[in-house]
């Protein structure tokens, strides 16, 4: 008979993945961070593998540790589901959500019928906006949960999913150190603007904006078109005719983490199964990427 996974020990290691150090998933779990520590040789002992590396950056996911990660948060979202599913109580009201345009419609392709099956009687108002722009309405109390670009600074917030961000470049594209490195940028008051622009500024090569949007779909477009290079969750570099940049060209190594944040005045009950279906749907939507 297979061994059963303990659920205790995957939130645990769900939250030190989130936090990235023993000491802050200790306190979130409310444990010491050397119990902490323990558990994660536990599950490392059940799974037989690595599944964490510590070195003077924090805490790094082995390729067991990113595999185990998505399923980890498979089971504990099911788990939320199935606890909500049993439950007498049906959450009903009006909720406020705030979505990045970006993920828009793919998150709501697979969340809002997940929502009305699980939650038929919640009223639910739907924001589509850049994250900051998202995290000052949550902050105003226009909003009671949103999905948010995670930045330094920030905390608990529930990291819904990630990626990495790579410098994507034109199908046939030949790098000119002699001519400016055009580039299609994101409009103002934007995270992957921000790391974009700090990568050609420590890279010191001299480049031309010559494309910018609010949309992601269109910076990728831009790509494709052979207009230009840019910063590109990876995914993207799925569906459109594009490559990475030659390595080292520019730094690049960026991992953007897409999080859940929410109103102190939401309930608890509320946002535990709100946050159970987005998780499901982070899921879903994390495999189809």
């Amino acid at each position: 008979m297979d061994p059963l996974l303990d659920l205790e020990l995957l939130r645990t290691f769900a939250e030190v993945v989130k936090a990235g150090e023993l000491k802050k998933a200790a306190a979130a779990v409310f444990r010491s961070q050397a119990a902490v520590s323990m558990q994660i040789k536990r599950l490392e002992e059940q799974v037989g593998t690595r599944l964490l590396e510590r070195n003077n950056q924090g805490i790094q996911l082995t390729d067991a540790g990113n595999t185990l990660l998505d399923y980890c948060q498979q089971f504990l979202r099911l788990n939320s589901l199935t606890l909500a599913a049993l439950s007498q109580d049906q959450l009903s009201g009006r909720i406020n959500f705030g979505i990045p345009t970006d993920y828009a419609q793919d998150f709501l392709h697979s969340f809002m019928p997940l929502l009305k099956q699980e939650l038929p009687k919640l009223d639910a108002r739907i924001t589509c906006d850049r994250s900051r722009t998202l995290r000052d309405q949550v902050e105003r109390g226009e909003l009671d949960v949103a999905i948010v670009s995670g930045e330094p600074g920030y905390e608990n917030e529930a990291m819904l999913w990630s990626e990495r961000l790579v410098w994507s470049a034109p199908a046939g594209f030949q790098y000119e150190p002699q001519e400016p490195l055009p580039i299609a940028l994101f409009e103002d008051n934007c995270i992957v603007r921000d790391l974009c622009l700090a990568d050609l500024k420590r890279a010191k090569i001299a480049y031309q904006p010559v494309f910018t949007s609010p949309v992601m779909e269109n910076i990728a477009a831009a790509v494709q078109a052979g207009l230009a290079v840019s910063l590109l969750p990876e995914s993207t570099l799925r569906v459109i005719r594009s490559r990475p940049l030659p390595p080292g060209l520019l730094p690049g190594d960026h991992l953007l983490r897409i999080n859940l944040i929410w109103s102190p005045l939401i309930d608890k009950v509320t946002l535990e199964r709100l946050t159970a279906c987005m998780r499901l749907t982070a899921s879903q939507y994390n495999r189809q990427s």
